[in-house]
């Protein structure tokens, strides 16, 4: 009996291990979840000119306007009334490149995109006569700023670069208009103005008085450099204004280059002037000279009223002489003869006569 219920209780678990042993199923190995590769959102970037960009033999700089206060920053939208920025050109030829002074917006944000382009307008910004072609992109932004030694966090010159031919007249405004934003944006960049109206032949679309820190170049090709020698205008039409006429750019306030408008030189006002009178005196005097004495002619004296003289405050002991007394008398003046004065030699060499 007891070794049977020994046997019974080591069978039963035997028993179930082979029944269980023997089955088919079999437990599945373990797989590893493998996520699906990151969608990269390629960015869109607006499509470059297709005009080859202006050759030209001489390039100037035309209008520009430098004054900004920190940390005011605006920037450009593809939407009417809020694209453009305008400037009144001051010479005849071509306009070349636009240069502002900014830095990239942001590069992860819901409102600005990665790239802007656009044209130049004449007279009016949404209907005037269009010219060329442009467009800027964040990452040519943070290149050129590289190339300054400057971050992209840092403010520096960026270029625009035009491209066609885009006619600048003398006197004659310009718009240049952003037509299109790419990432389904609204804005792009952060470029710096100043307020107060310091540039009085242009603006920015935010304010009246709000104008960009900016930079227009002029150039001219080989045609119009003929016609320059031969005394023909450069367009059909003359020119609104004369160069002449046209108030000069406001001074820069700050100097982030020397590349700044030469002065004008006119017959009326030669480059060397001759120096006034007192000015050749001042350069023929010597700037040293000998301690000598210089004799002034003597002038006549004034017969002045004769005065009483004043005492000095410490006398003399020997020229003082007594008081005299209330009683004595005044002793009477000598009379004085003119005796005559004899000379040298008889006071010497003959004697006196009694």
């Amino acid at each position: 009996m007891i070794s049977f219920s020994r046997f019974s209780i080591l069978a039963f678990p035997l028993f179930f291990f082979a029944v269980f042993s023997c089955s088919d199923d079999k437990a599945e190995p373990k797989q590893e979840t493998k996520l699906p590769p990151p969608v990269e959102k390629k960015i869109e970037v607006v499509s470059k000119p297709q005009e080859p960009e202006p050759v030209v033999y001489i390039e100037e700089l035309d209008q520009y306007q430098e004054y900004f206060k920190e940390q005011h920053e605006t920037s450009f939208s593809h939407v009417n009334k809020k694209n453009w920025t305008s400037f009144t050109a001051g010479k005849d030829g071509i306009l070349t490149k636009i240069m502002l002074f900014g830095k990239p917006n942001y590069q992860i944000s819901e409102h600005y995109g990665s790239s802007m382009s656009g044209f130049v307008r004449a007279e009016n910004p949404d209907s005037g006569p269009k010219y060329g072609e442009w467009s800027l992109s964040r990452e040519e932004i943070v290149n050129q700023l590289a190339l300054q030694g400057l971050k992209d966090t840092d403010r520096g010159w960026i270029t625009i670069q035009m491209r066609g031919n885009i006619p600048q007249q003398a006197g004659k405004l310009y718009f240049l208009v952003c037509d299109k934003i790419s990432d389904k944006r609204a804005w792009f960049g952060a470029f710096a103005f100043a307020e107060g109206n310091s540039y009085k032949k242009g603006r920015f679309w935010l304010h009246p008085d709000h104008d960009l820190v900016f930079r227009t170049y002029v150039g001219k090709t080989a045609e119009h450099l003929e016609k320059e020698q031969r005394g023909e205008p450069l367009f059909e039409t003359a020119s609104l204004v004369q160069s002449k006429d046209i108030p000069e750019a406001p001074k820069p306030m700050i100097e982030m280059s020397r590349n700044f408008q030469p002065p004008t030189v006119t017959a009326e006002k030669p480059i060397n002037p001759d120096p006034p009178i007192e000015e050749k005196e001042k350069e023929a005097e010597p700037l040293y000279k000998p301690a000598t004495l210089e004799v002034k002619p003597t002038e006549p004296t004034k017969v002045l009223e004769a005065k009483p003289a004043m005492k000095n405050s410490i006398a003399d002991p020997r020229e003082e002489k007594p008081a005299p007394s209330i009683d004595a008398e005044p002793a009477p003046a000598a009379p004085q003869e003119d005796v005559p004065r004899r000379s040298l030699f008889d006071r010497f060499f003959q004697k006196e006569t009694d």
